[in-house]
């Protein structure tokens, strides 16, 4: 049974994505967890809203997202460390998907400005070719994923410009 534990694992996608960003890391966080300014930035959410009664990011708070594309999934956050951290797990989703999970990591550098990296694991539901599925998911939000991290590289660029 551990090696179809671990196969399963190896057919896991993990995307990695960084970027320098000028701007000081307090401010990349603020940004990049103020739901608020999302919209302005993010090219991915339809709609986000926090469940049960929550108001802001924080350890198990649930959020819904509805992306441009139609899919939906409910997301749980499961580290949250100012100004350094935000990740969270699928705790509902899409069919196409089993397993969903990401974290935004932030760096200061010693230039004053700000490393962030998008990191995300997902493995699609086991079809008949999983690792085609998984190569297929991987393709999709990995697009997804880039483009965000640069939008919020040029919204906290600009935003640096403007103050």
């Amino acid at each position: 049974m551990a090696f179809y534990q671990n196969y399963w694992v190896f057919l896991m996608a993990n995307l990695e994505f960084h970027t320098e960003i000028h701007a000081t890391l307090e401010k990349v966080y603020e940004i990049s967890q103020d739901y608020a300014q999302r919209y302005e930035w993010d090219p991915f959410p339809e709609k986000i809203e926090f469940l049960n009664g929550a108001t802001e990011v924080a350890l198990g708070v649930k959020v819904n997202v509805i992306a441009k594309s139609g899919l939906k999934m409910i997301v749980q956050f499961i580290q949250v460390k100012p100004p350094e951290l935000a990740a969270i797990k699928m705790i509902e989703g899409p069919k196409v998907l089993k397993v969903f999970a990401g974290s935004w990591l932030f760096k200061s550098l010693p230039n004053g400005n700000t490393k962030a990296s998008f990191k995300y694991t997902l493995q699609a539901q086991n079809w008949f070719l999983p690792l085609l599925s998984n190569k297929i998911m991987a393709w999709y939000f990995g697009r997804h994923v880039q483009t965000r991290l640069e939008g919020l590289k040029r919204y906290c660029e600009q935003s640096a410009q403007t103050v």
